[in-house]
């Protein structure tokens, strides 16, 4: 019996680093890929064609709808969705924020594939257990 997939949405209005992370991901054990989005108006409109993932990888800085601005969407119209942000930026203060705002997790773009992979797992974990906002 094999286990259940994560279903991963990639949220990244660059092009090529989306297409990378999907692939990336894709590669994981029991980890899939349903869609990808270029910023979080996207992703919204994937989210209510039903199209909902355990996991949204999402960039931080995006336009239209930003990662932050998003978040706060996700954590009142979708609770249940886990959203690690992915950014470039690793400023003590920038990442409590996020954390308040409802981000389950926090990664920076030149993070090692391993750690990508220990963080969507860490989030999983966290929403097995019921915790109601894991640790960054």
């Amino acid at each position: 019996m094999t286990s259940p997939s994560v279903r991963i949405a990639v949220v990244d209005d660059h092009i090529l680093f989306r297409k990378g992370l999907h692939a990336l991901v894709s590669g994981f054990p029991s980890m899939e890929v349903i869609f990808e989005a270029g910023d979080g108006e996207e992703l919204l409109a994937h989210l209510d064609h039903g199209k909902v993932p355990d996991v949204i990888l999402m960039d931080l800085q995006m336009p239209n709808l930003d990662g932050l601005q998003t978040t706060r969407l996700l954590r009142s119209q979708f609770p249940h969705v886990r959203v690690i942000i992915i950014s470039m930026h690793d400023e003590p203060e920038l990442i409590e924020s996020l954390r308040a705002e409802g981000a389950h997790g926090y990664l920076l773009k030149n993070a090692d594939p391993e750690e990508v992979h220990a963080a969507i797992l860490t989030v999983i974990r966290k929403a097995e257990a019921h915790t109601a906002i894991p640790a960054l």
